[in-house]
């Protein structure tokens, strides 16, 4: 008995488009997109097991079980590097003599949401600048790059 993958490689295609549709528009940073990709490659690798195994109706269940425990694998490696950060060898240290409170608190915070602050010393420098940047662009502030005592709330009330 032939059976034909034609629906299910179609199944497929839509749903790697419609994902492709979502990452593009969801405003992300490091640790949400980790999640969000590890959903997408699940689900992808669930469809095309499922359409192989079970045809048609089996992309679309394969890539619900394939996208849920590739969510919940992302979620579970981003909490898992973001502990990785708490407990790096600059957490809880004083700021550097010279060093500024305020940008090495966001230092710290860029820092466990999965930017590249560069080394949290306090001072404020280029890959300092640029993560900042980086963090208002995802979080659809204004982009300025600038540290500031309302950046740091921000940062705090996202749950840093």
């Amino acid at each position: 008995m032939a059976r034909s993958f034609g629906a299910s490689f179609q199944r497929i295609v839509w749903l790697s488009a419609a994902a492709f549709v979502v990452l593009s528009l969801w405003p992300h940073n490091a640790a949400k997109a980790q999640v969000i990709e590890r959903g997408v490659q699940g689900g992808v690798v669930g469809a095309i097991i499922g359409g192989i195994v079970g045809g048609g109706r089996g992309a679309g269940t394969g890539a619900a079980i394939g996208a849920g425990v590739g969510i919940v694998t992302g979620a579970a490696e981003a909490d898992a590097n973001a502990r990785a950060a708490y407990d790096s060898q600059y957490y809880g240290a004083p700021p550097p003599p010279g060093g500024s409170d305020l940008v090495y608190n966001i230092q710290t915070s860029l820092a466990r949401l999965g930017y590249d602050p560069g080394p949290p010393d306090g001072v404020y420098g280029q890959r300092t600048a640029d993560a900042i940047s980086q963090y208002q662009h995802a979080n659809r502030l204004p982009v300025d790059g600038r540290p500031s005592p309302q950046l740091l709330n921000i940062m705090i009330s996202q749950g840093d």
